[in-house]
């Protein structure tokens, strides 16, 4: 595995970050625990350190099976969860989450979404109460604009940003992802294979499963045609290195400028063990400007008023 440093927290975290959102079942089909168990035993052995979760994920239930895995386990790993809402949700969620983990301290804790009837200031200014109060390590956000991030740093350090991010979904490109550069702000992108989009298992609208990627505006029958070209060239790259349509959306990834490590998931440890493998090489130059190029300009065509399902806080 290899490390990079975590914003300014002088914390080294993997280059892959895995990602909890499918151990709270919810919304995900068939999951099973000890398959999911078994997954963050593998990635914990093989050098990742930091495994995202949210109270959101199953009501608590990813949240309860990360933490446990976690103590179990035989090498240090961190835990990043997230929580939204107003001020005394958060001091309330917190607790909750404590409670629910069995821990002392979140390592990094993460607005999930904005709340738009909230002042920006009034969220993070609990988060800073709380991180004050010894219950959390970091302050992180996530699906933050660039206003709203603007407003979160002139209200507290903050050490992550999450945005979704992925070759055909560059809502950041522009104004987020250079202002969390300039700020030496963490940036831990989520869905960086479009939900299997960018794994090649989805080549026409029958074979998106009846779950929450039905919802996935990537997975529209008229985005789906025109991303497919385009995972097709990406897969005759990674095959050049000797590497498969996974790893290479991965390296892509990780080669973007202000990236510091994707949020992965897997539901399997063989699958975990494909994308470890996206760590380690690079795309040429050549090779990463084409199909971003292309990806961008798909990208250009979607609908950002709501997120990557159609959902939007209110």
């Amino acid at each position: 595995m290899q490390y990079t440093k975590l914003g300014r927290t002088g914390v080294d975290v993997s280059q892959i970050i895995l990602g909890a959102w499918q151990f709270g079942k919810q919304a995900w089909g068939e999951i099973k625990d000890d398959e999911s168990v078994q997954t963050m035993f593998a990635a914990i052995d093989a050098g990742i350190n930091l495994i995202d979760t949210a109270v959101g994920y199953g009501a608590g239930y990813s949240e309860a099976i990360v933490a446990r895995t976690v103590k179990e386990a035989s090498k240090h790993c961190m835990i990043a969860s997230k929580v939204m809402g107003p001020p005394e949700a958060i001091r309330s969620g917190v607790d909750a989450a404590l409670q629910r983990m069995g821990v002392d301290r979140i390592d990094l804790y993460q607005l999930h979404y904005p709340q738009p009837r909230c002042p920006i200031a009034d969220q993070v200014g609990a988060m800073k109460e709380i991180q004050e109060a010894g219950k959390i390590r970091w302050i992180g956000v996530s699906n933050f604009d660039l206003a709203q991030l603007q407003e979160a740093v002139a209200t507290a350090r903050i050490e992550s940003c999450q945005p979704p991010y992925n070759l055909f979904w560059r809502q950041f490109d522009d104004d987020v992802l250079p202002f969390c550069g300039e700020h030496e702000i963490a940036v831990i992108p989520y869905s960086p294979l479009a939900q299997g989009l960018l794994a090649g298992r989805f080549r026409k609208p029958d074979d998106v499963p009846a779950d929450i990627r039905a919802n996935n505006k990537l997975l529209t029958a008229d985005v789906l045609a025109q991303c497919v070209p385009v995972i097709d060239r990406l897969e005759a790259i990674g095959k050049a290195h000797g590497k498969t349509l996974v790893q290479a959306a991965i390296a892509w990834t990780i080669q973007a400028p202000n990236i510091t490590a994707p949020i992965v998931g897997a539901r399997r440890a063989a699958q975990l063990e494909e994308n470890l493998g996206g760590v380690g090489w690079s795309l040429t130059e050549e090779e990463w400007t084409e199909v971003a190029e292309a990806g961008k300009a798909i990208s250009t065509t979607l609908d950002y008023s709501s997120n990557m399902w159609g959902w939007a806080p209110r």
